[in-house]
């Protein structure tokens, strides 16, 4: 048991020391918007998807509408894409096409700092960008989680 806490320990103090901001303005923009840092929002939703993800298609549509559903709190949702080539990407946006910032990270370099290894993953950060939650999949039991942050 104490191994166990110690384990989760070291996992929050690493995830605190991540400046998001920073590693995601590193990444090559994709999509009609750019990535800003200076965005101000109540609450950040990272993305990670590639285009032969099918849950990751679903959840692109679901994303934004929930986001669009939102009158209280100023939702911004951030996409990775994981794909190999940044072509996949660019072809896979033309047939689902996003309104929200879009990032490649071409060496898997932020998913490898943020130590995960499956996808979808949504990382949800509060308005001073500090991880509050993660949220592995998209499934109903996906969906329950992500509307507690709404």
């Amino acid at each position: 048991m104490k191994i166990v806490l110690s384990l989760i320990l070291l996992a929050s103090v690493a995830f605190a020391d991540i400046d998001y901001k920073k590693e995601l303005e590193s990444l090559k923009s994709i999509g009609t918007k750019t990535f800003d840092k200076n965005e101000a929002a109540d609450l950040i939703l990272i993305d990670f998807w590639a285009s032969w993800c099918e849950p990751c298609k679903e959840g692109f549509a679901y994303y934004e509408e929930k986001i669009k559903s939102q009158k209280s709190k100023k939702i911004v949702l951030i996409s990775v894409n994981l794909d190999d080539t940044i072509d996949k990407a660019e072809k896979f946006l033309k047939s689902y096409p996003q309104n929200n910032a879009i990032v490649w990270d071409e060496k898997k370099k932020f998913m490898e700092m943020l130590n995960f290894d499956a996808i979808p993953m949504m990382i949800i950060l509060d308005k001073n960008w500090k991880e509050i939650g993660r949220i592995r999949g998209f499934n109903s039991e996906s969906k329950k989680k992500l509307a507690k942050f709404f």
